[in-house]
C-alpha cells in the first residue's frame, strides 16, 4: 500500500532527524530519501515554494549515498538538516 503525502513527509522527516541526531546515515537511507522525494515531486500537488526544499533534500541524498565520508557530509549539512526537519514538521503535522 503506497504512502500518502503526509506519511511520505513524516518518513522523510524521520530519516533526516535520524541523520541529524546520530550524525550517521546508510546508503539505504539516502536511497530512501531520494525515492521519497521523487514520489512527492511526482504527486504534482506540492506547493511550488516547497519544491525547491525537496530538491535540496534530494541532492543531499544523492551526495550522501556517494560520499566516502558520511559523517562529514552530515556535519556539513547540519544546519540545513535542522531547517528541513522544521519545515517538514510544519507540513506533516
Amino acid at each position: 500500500m503506497p504512502l500518502d503525502q503526509i506519511h511520505q513527509m513524516q518518513l522523510l522527516k524521520d530519516l533526516l532527524e535520524d541523520h541529524y541526531s546520530d550524525a550517521a546515515g546508510t546508503v539505504a537511507e539516502y536511497e530512501q530519501i531520494e525515492r521519497t522525494v521523487k514520489s512527492l515531486l511526482a504527486d504534482g500537488s506540492i506547493d511550488e515554494s516547497f519544491k525547491a526544499v525537496l530538491m535540496d533534500v534530494y541532492e543531499y541524498g544523492q551526495k550522501g549515498k556517494n560520499t566516502n565520508r558520511p559523517e562529514s557530509h552530515i556535519q556539513n549539512h547540519r544546519e540545513r538538516l535542522a531547517e528541513w526537519i522544521g519545515l517538514l514538521g510544519q507540513i506533516s503535522e
